[in-house]
């Protein structure tokens, strides 16, 4: 016996075509896995960054000078950096603080990025009316911007967090 049957051939054939398609699908799914932890870690540093500068800000604050549902603003002792104020504006959560430099309180500049949509911004003052004991609790929702329309990009977080001003 020299050469293959024509049922040998098939079988090997089939065999050949049911590996390439399982490599072809694991390929797939190890791709959208990818694409989805990317996204997430992009989300999760953003998160991360805009919560470790609002709690800093907050703690090295003076006192709280006001405070809204979806805002606050923060007396702080340098007076180059008095008043700073945190705001939600069409998807960007954004940091002002003096009235000269780069990000004055006129005209505040974005904590995240263009890949990241701040949904939500929801600020309570939980002072207790007196100057010793001032708290800002707040709630952060960014979503990652899905441009392509892939599943795997759809990635949410939400952020919990309170912060006392230090005792002068």
């Amino acid at each position: 016996m020299k050469g293959m049957t024509l049922i040998e051939i098939i079988i090997y054939v089939a065999i050949l075509a049911f590996v390439a398609t399982a490599l072809m699908s694991m390929s797939i799914n190890l791709i959208s896995l990818n694409n989805k932890s990317s996204a997430q870690q992009e989300l999760s540093a953003t998160m991360r960054l805009i919560s470790d500068k609002i709690n800093y800000e907050i703690k090295n604050a003076k006192s709280i000078s006001s405070t809204t549902a979806s805002s606050f603003i923060l007396n702080q002792s340098d007076s180059a950096r008095n008043q700073t104020v945190f705001d939600l504006n069409s998807g960007n959560l954004r940091m002002g603080y003096g009235v000269g430099g780069s990000c004055p309180t006129s005209s505040p500049c974005p904590l995240n990025s263009n890949l990241i949509n701040i949904s939500n911004f929801i600020v309570t003052n939980l002072s207790s009316g007196d100057s010793k004991t001032e708290n800002i609790k707040y709630s952060l929702t960014g979503n990652y911007i899905n441009t392509s329309g892939r599943v795997e990009f759809n990635v949410v977080q939400t952020v919990n967090s309170s912060q006392e001003i230090r005792s002068p």
